[in-house]
């Protein structure tokens, strides 16, 4: 069997990508229900059930790794892919089997090869960084290496959470990928060398306990860290003894008032749901939170 464009992923973001594309797809590759519960994806979708409702044909694996899949690779033929929320390496012996290579995104806020590795979006809003390059480009088997198919930039402003800069991310890569099939279907695709002008560096894998807030931290630092790992992921976090304060939503309240009577993490004040926590440089006014534990005036998180 022979497979034109094969979009691979795992997430509400690979099916918002397919509705877009789903004409000028051959194949979907997903995971199966087991693999999506055993491997807590953040942002998972049902990739499996839309592309089935929607008459796409489906290759749904049970190893997220797609080491144990050489058969089905091996026996058919394709043309073109396209990575979308898959958060695995694909496997050379997978990669070589596309005649015109398999394609997926990752933005680094300085431009690749800088801020390759895990979660870069999370990152540059975690280290303050104002701009994101959405780079679509062609896999090697070493982890953000390819050649390049096109640059775009966008910003991250102070407003941003992850939520707007991955609906920002979306939009570049519906036009970029539009641009990439078009290119496919006219023979056309060209490709350029990643810059030589910056250092390569990788950004590490993040995990839920990573979300834990250090208080002696600066107020912006706190902020950016709340809104790079809000909803889809696990949240950053304070503790108020065992239970765990789950914070989605936070915004710098005041550093000109007098909260110096106050101690690092007590909170300042409840007021219609919301309460205001002292830090080191200033206060947080907490939106949107989750806790076990009812929360008071007076009590200090740590």
């Amino acid at each position: 069997m022979k497979y034109k464009v094969v979009f691979f992923g795992v997430k509400k973001s690979t099916i918002s990508l397919l509705k877009r594309f789903k004409d000028d797809v051959d194949l979907v590759v997903t995971v199966s229900d087991k693999v999506r519960k055993e491997c807590h994806i953040s942002g998972d979708g049902d990739v499996h059930s839309y592309a089935i409702e929607n008459n796409l044909e489906c290759y749904s694996v049970d190893d997220y790794t797609l080491k144990n899949c050489k058969a089905f690779f091996e026996n058919n033929e394709f043309d073109i892919g396209i990575c979308y929320g898959w958060q695995r390496i694909i496997p050379e012996f997978i990669l070589k089997k596309f005649k015109y290579g398999v394609f997926g995104t990752h933005a680094s806020p300085l431009g690749l090869p800088y801020g390759k590795g895990r979660s870069p979006l999370n990152w540059s809003i975690i280290r303050g960084f104002n701009q994101v390059f959405f780079n679509l480009f062609k896999y090697e088997l070493k982890a953000d290496s390819g050649m390049i198919y096109s640059t775009i930039k966008f910003e991250i402003n102070r407003w941003d959470t992850i939520k707007s800069i991955k609906m920002k991310d979306l939009i570049v890569t519906r036009k970029q990928v539009l641009k990439l099939i078009e290119d496919y279907k006219n023979d056309s695709i060209e490709l350029y060398s990643q810059r030589d002008d910056i250092e390569e560096t990788f950004f590490l894998k993040r995990s839920p306990k990573d979300g834990k807030i250090n208080l002696n931290f600066s107020c912006k630092e706190i902020y950016n860290l709340i809104r790079a790992i809000s909803k889809p992921f696990p949240g950053a976090f304070l503790m108020y003894k065992d239970s765990k304060i789950i914070i989605w939503e936070a915004v710098p309240f005041d550093n000109q008032l007098d909260f110096s009577d106050y101690k690092l993490g007590e909170i300042i004040e409840f007021i219609d749901g919301n309460f205001i926590l002292k830090l080191v440089d200033g206060t947080l006014l907490v939106k949107n939170f989750e806790c076990e534990k009812k929360l008071r005036k007076g009590i200090i998180l740590k």
